[in-house]
């Protein structure tokens, strides 16, 4: 390896500690901890559910009942039309009742959670829940990518997708349906969405060929979509390749990548490492190929990207984020 090559991949190995270094920080602040205590006041959803949810409200992204939009200091709005979910019917049977009823008498009122779990399952009642779209109030507190703004570095764009092509995949934009892109294993195609800046798109369709050179589609052929942490294994190595693809061609996308590497590892910087050794190695020769096949010399910055956290809000990146959709 000449000496070239080696500062290159010497200088992508530091930028991955610095992501990870990011992260890290990103996961011990304040506002990191807010998101996850009121996420962990909204309620999952059976994958029935869900269903139903996007049936009837397709843009949903946080759905919660009255009560529960109520404690977190927010109201529904008045005219708003619920979402029908099934909620199940739960009843003790015989002899926790009878035990429940002696109590009662004794004026017991603890329940153990054998006997939670010794209840039975009767049927399903329809209830009501809200997205945050239909409630009003106190903000929830978020820790969101920020998508890029600006124009994207020589023609990163165009390398990108020359490799892309090379792979044998077709490269569009246009509506990726709340996400910031995909990629169609089946009939080989890419696609970003149209309405981002330069930049962005860059970025989107680096994390996309990420997902493409990591071998995803073998890899996690048959878990992706039903089992979440070979999903977060994808998108972790997707983005950091992305960032580091991006960063070398002098493209700042740590406002993105930061954020949403953190969702995805659920601030762990241990998974970070335990994917560093295919992160690097792809994303160097993702750069090694670029800087042949690029149309124009694509610049080469090598100056330390802005790795602030960003402010803690709300937007449509962090939306398409929670509905796990590619970025």
């Amino acid at each position: 390896m000449d000496a070239v090559a080696t500062e290159r991949t010497d200088r992508l190995t530091l930028l991955h500690q610095q992501l990870t270094a990011a992260v890290d920080d990103l996961a011990h602040s304040d506002a990191w901890r807010r998101m996850l205590k009121v996420a962990a006041r909204l309620p999952t959803y059976s994958p029935s559910n869900v269903l139903l949810i996007a049936v009837q409200r397709p843009e949903a992204t946080r759905v919660a009942g009255f009560r529960t939009w109520k404690s977190l200091g927010r109201h529904v709005l008045k005219g708003e039309k619920g979402i029908a979910i099934l909620a199940p019917c739960l009843y003790r049977g015989r002899d926790t009742a009878k035990k429940s009823d002696r109590q009662m008498s004794s004026g017991e009122v603890t329940t153990t959670a054998q006997e939670t779990a010794q209840r039975e399952l009767r049927g399903f009642r329809v209830v009501h829940v809200f997205d945050v779209t239909q409630t009003d109030g106190e903000p929830l507190p978020d820790v969101a990518p920020d998508l890029l703004v600006g124009s994207s570095p020589g023609n990163l764009w165009e390398g990108l997708a020359g490799l892309l092509e090379a792979d044998g995949f077709v490269v569009e934009r246009g509506d990726c349906n709340g996400a910031n892109g995909y990629t169609r294993f089946d009939d080989r195609v890419v696609r970003v969405r149209d309405d981002v800046e330069p930049a962005q798109a860059a970025k989107t369709l680096a994390h996309e060929l990420g997902h493409i050179r990591a071998d995803h589609e073998t890899r996690f052929a048959d878990t992706y979509h039903r089992a979440v942490n070979c999903r977060g294994i994808a998108e972790i190595e997707a983005e950091s390749i992305a960032y580091l693809v991006a960063s070398a061609a002098g493209l700042d996308a740590g406002g993105y990548s930061v954020p949403y590497v953190a969702g995805w590892s659920g601030g762990d910087p241990a998974l970070l490492g335990a994917t560093a050794s295919r992160v690097l190695t792809t994303a160097t020769k993702i750069d090694e190929e670029l800087l042949r096949v690029a149309p124009a010399p694509v610049p080469r910055g090598l100056q330390t990207p802005s790795l602030e956290l960003i402010p803690s809000r709300q937007g449509p990146a962090w939306d398409a984020f929670e509905r796990g959709t590619s970025q």
